[in-house]
């Protein structure tokens, strides 16, 4: 199985930072992203840094954003929430076209070994087969 996300969209607004008790900081900030035609959806995102490295990107800053999507819960004022969010294991400006690039390839690569180990799997197809869609 793989869970991988690739979102590129511009800052609501600059990230907010803190920094966890293991001395991690965790920049928290959402990314709008605009289909053609379409109303801005905003994705929450997560991104886990050393203290060096935390970003100064400013609202409007258009990113990249390779990782993976999850569900936490937690607990408010007696109730449980949950928050769906991606927890980028890269983010960089796209501005910075060197950086886009070793990250798109990084992501290319870990879909390829994913690909790659689902058709050693036991659910593993002919080439062009859907599992679950009648014969052709």
């Amino acid at each position: 199985m793989v869970n991988i996300a690739v979102v590129i969209g511009r800052l609501a607004k600059a990230p907010q930072v803190r920094v966890l008790p293991s001395g991690l900081s965790l920049a928290n900030f959402d990314l709008s992203v605009r289909r053609a035609d379409e109303i801005a959806e905003s994705v929450p995102i997560a991104l886990f840094t050393g203290p060096e490295g935390v970003p100064s990107w400013q609202e409007g800053d258009e990113v990249l954003v390779v990782g993976r999507v999850r569900r936490r819960f937690f607990r408010v004022a007696g109730g449980t929430q949950s928050r769906t969010e991606v927890v980028a294991d890269s983010a960089v400006p796209v501005a910075q076209a060197g950086s886009v690039a070793k990250v798109l390839e990084h992501a290319r690569s870990l879909l390829a070994s994913a690909i790659e180990e689902a058709s050693a799997g036991p659910l593993a197809c002919a080439a062009g087969e859907v599992p679950g869609a009648p014969p052709a």
